[in-house]
């Protein structure tokens, strides 16, 4: 179980061949299938989970409980007496350990305020952004295809969004007066054609919510998926494609998009956070985990991260006024609020906590913004009741939320 330079392609191969092995009933090969896949993805917590419902299932009960244990410091939901795969391991104290290990991690915990509550109307609650000056909450709403601005308790129509596209990720640029927009068309989106073939950069008045300008996605891919944005000191726009895996810039006074580095580089692009320098960016992969974009070069390289911690399936993500970051992670059981730190040059992960999961004010997290050293979250999105690329809820839709969730 050592941690080698990360490989998604060696881990999914891996994954795969193991499934194969364990269905066929061969555990031993299995085992050893899973086993490299741990190997090769530290960061994989199914990669532990898997090899330890193998190593069982082959009698190597000591190996089993060792990767069981690498899984419970990862924090995710399982029900562990439900699964027959364990059953050999149940009755030792050691499995005890792990299983009430498991429900510490997974327990509910925020300190949590309600923001605002909206409706059970379809929305799909993505993005939000704060104005400090006049105090109004900004959201964007992917099935209804407009941003609403909060004030005072009250959410108004601020802007709708153009040619069948939704809002994603929001931002503020103060200095012009602008709300941003990473907007997309998605099976999602209410009118929309579903596509997922326009992307644009979008601009709005930030006291009208009229257009003010519009950036289209180069169109030599055939799908974009505009997924978040943020800004350099500078002033530059930085855009993530989640379909591609590119990152898209404006530069100040630029009147087009441009591709940062190779295309395609990362596995699904989510949030940013630009160095203070202007010559980093870190990237949350929702498949690959932190990654660390050197803007001249083009390199990527991964944040290596300590055992026992995950970084997969991060969406929003945020730099602290301390210098300390925030994300959300929801691809997990439970959804969860991280924060953490990284070392001087973002190459490594220091600390990682878990601040805020699995209360009714967090189940279904999107994105988020700073709130000082807090953030406001979109705690419940809506997106839940959505299953992968239909259009139609197939679960009954929640009134969606905003929270702030306060750091430790």
């Amino acid at each position: 179980m050592a941690d080698p330079v990360y490989d998604a392609t060696e881990v999914q191969a891996y994954l795969r061949d193991g499934t194969t092995a364990y269905h066929a009933g061969d555990y031993a090969a299995a085992e050893t299938a899973f086993a490299s896949a741990a190997m090769y993805g530290p960061q994989q917590p199914d990669a532990f989970y898997n090899l330890a419902a193998a190593a069982a299932r082959h009698g190597d009960k000591a190996r089993a409980l060792a990767a069981l244990d690498r899984f419970a410091d990862f924090g995710l939901l399982v029900n562990l007496d439900s699964d027959a795969s364990f059953a050999a391991l149940r009755g030792s104290a050691e499995f005890a350990r792990i299983r009430e290990k498991l429900a510490r991690r997974t327990a509910p915990a925020c300190s949590c305020k309600l923001i605002f509550e909206g409706s059970n109307a379809p929305f799909i609650a993505e993005g939000v952004a704060q104005d400090l000056r006049t105090g109004r909450i900004f959201v964007s709403g992917v099935s209804a295809r407009k941003i609403v601005a909060i004030h005072n308790g009250v959410a108004h129509d601020f802007a709708a969004v153009p040619d069948g596209m939704s809002a994603l990720g929001i931002r503020i640029n103060a200095a012009h007066d602008l709300l941003w927009a990473a907007a997309s068309t998605l099976p999602q989106s209410d009118g929309g054609s579903g596509d997922m073939g326009a992307a644009a950069l979008l601009a709005f008045d930030i006291t009208s919510g009229a257009l003010r300008a519009r950036y289209d996605a180069p169109v030599y891919a055939q799908r974009r998926s505009f997924s978040d944005m943020t800004f350099a000191p500078d002033g530059t726009a930085y855009v993530s494609d989640a379909i591609e895996g590119s990152i898209f810039r404006l530069k100040p006074g630029a009147d087009s998009l441009e591709v940062v580095g190779a295309a395609a580089r990362f596995k699904s692009p989510q949030g940013m956070v630009v160095s203070a320098d202007g010559k980093t960016l870190l990237v949350a992969d929702y498949s690959a985990g932190l990654q660390r974009l050197d803007i001249a070069s083009g390199n990527v390289d991964t944040v290596s991260v300590p055992a026992g911690v995950t970084t997969l399936g991060m969406d929003g993500l945020v730099q602290l006024p301390d210098g300390s970051f925030a994300a959300t992670q929801n691809v997990f059981a439970p959804n969860r609020v991280v924060r953490f730190r990284l070392s001087k040059n973002w190459t490594r992960l220091e600390n990682f906590a878990v601040v805020a999961r699995a209360t009714a004010d967090v189940s279904d997290i999107s994105l988020l913004t700073p709130d000082g050293n807090d953030v406001l979250v979109v705690g419940v999105s809506q997106w839940g009741s959505f299953d992968g690329d239909n259009g139609t809820p197939t679960r009954p839709l929640k009134n969606w939320r905003v929270v702030r969730v306060v750091m430790p």
